[in-house]
């Protein structure tokens, strides 16, 4: 559905180009994208961040616009092991793969 757009676009990225963009550990992200690259939130990311803790992941990037408290109990059904970074745009996303040793996209 439309919450896996981030992540689409993330891994189409990371395929269509040379190096790794998701770096260190087990990434994962939700968030519908816009043409402009704006991240949009999603419905039960609590839920989602349990799966992703399930699923090994260390890095949780989630839509920025989510509620204060959507996130803070996203983080508290991640556990301690999951990062839980929250993004507006897909920029800020690449910035967080950076920081989590991803290789930046070659420039335009």
């Amino acid at each position: 559905g439309p919450s896996a757009g981030l992540a689409f676009t993330i891994a189409l990225l990371d395929e269509l180009t040379d190096g790794d963009l998701t770096g260190n550990g087990r990434v994962a992200a939700t968030g519908t994208i816009a043409e402009d690259g704006s991240v949009g939130a999603i419905g039960a990311l609590a839920q989602k961040a349990v799966a992703v803790r399930d699923a090994g992941a260390t890095l949780f990037l989630v839509p920025a616009s989510q509620s204060p408290e959507e996130i803070a109990d996203a983080r508290r059904a991640a556990g301690s092991g999951v990062k839980i970074v929250a993004v507006a745009t897909l920029d800020e996303a690449l910035a967080a793969l950076r920081d989590n040793g991803g290789d930046p996209l070659p420039s335009r």
